[in-house]
């Protein structure tokens, strides 16, 4: 049986990441999550210019679910000059929050195999559109501080810091004994609900807030 998921993994793992990868398949990459789903890794090729040097080290863990790779992937690298580490979540489709965590927790096992988490410097996130709980309780609190109106970089942080996000964060960071420095959305702006469907999709939309904190992600900058 254990030769069986190995092979179909061999076929499949390609679909994980669209960059280049390495495709060498050992035991210890392969984690058995259910019956039907394993959780696998994928080292990353450092092809371009920028990323010999930057980078020492670059994995993908992915899912597979009956032949096919679910829309979730952890992304993790190694800085060359500090050996700092940085976890990036990527998803198509919405997952709550609270559900992310819960999958970059299943995988650490796996993770740790190759990285030291006491050196994880950074966290990336999807924008909040992509998490329904996280979108409700942020739009909530910002349009009881400060309406509908834009607010600055500084002032997003610290509304940040002092949120239902931080609070669920803290409690993920607290196994690695590490805390948030500072939050970060580029190209910060409130999106109005009207424009949900061109992020996410065939999604019920009924429950969704009318505006959402938006941007090109949510980063997150720990403390040392």
């Amino acid at each position: 049986m254990k030769t069986l998921t190995l092979l179909i993994i061999t076929v499949t793992l390609l679909s994980c990441n669209k960059s280049n990868q390495t495709k060498a398949i050992l035991d210890s990459d392969v984690e058995e999550t259910s019956i039907d789903t394993v959780l696998v890794k994928i080292e990353n090729k450092l092809e371009k210019s920028y990323e010999v040097g930057f980078y020492s080290k670059s994995f993908t863990y992915c899912w597979i679910s009956d032949k096919d790779t679910l829309d979730f992937k952890i992304g993790m690298t190694e800085h060359v000059t500090d050996s700092s580490v940085q976890l990036r979540v990527f998803h198509s489709n919405p997952i709550l929050f609270s559900k992310a965590l819960d999958k970059i927790n299943e995988s650490l096992p796996l993770i740790k195999k190759d990285f030291n988490l006491d050196k994880l410097g950074y966290l990336y996130f999807e924008p909040p559109i992509f998490y329904k709980d996280m979108t409700t309780e942020l739009s909530k609190s910002y349009e009881n501080q400060f309406g509908k109106k834009n607010i600055k970089y500084k002032q997003l942080n610290e509304f940040l810091l002092d949120s239902w996000l931080e609070r669920k964060v803290s409690v993920f960071l607290n196994q690695f004994n590490k805390s948030t420095k500072r939050y970060g959305i580029e190209k910060f702006h409130l999106l109005e609900k009207a424009y949900y469907e061109e992020y996410i999709p065939n999604s019920d939309l009924s429950d969704y807030p009318s505006f959402s904190i938006h941007g090109m992600g949510v980063s997150v900058l720990l403390n040392e």
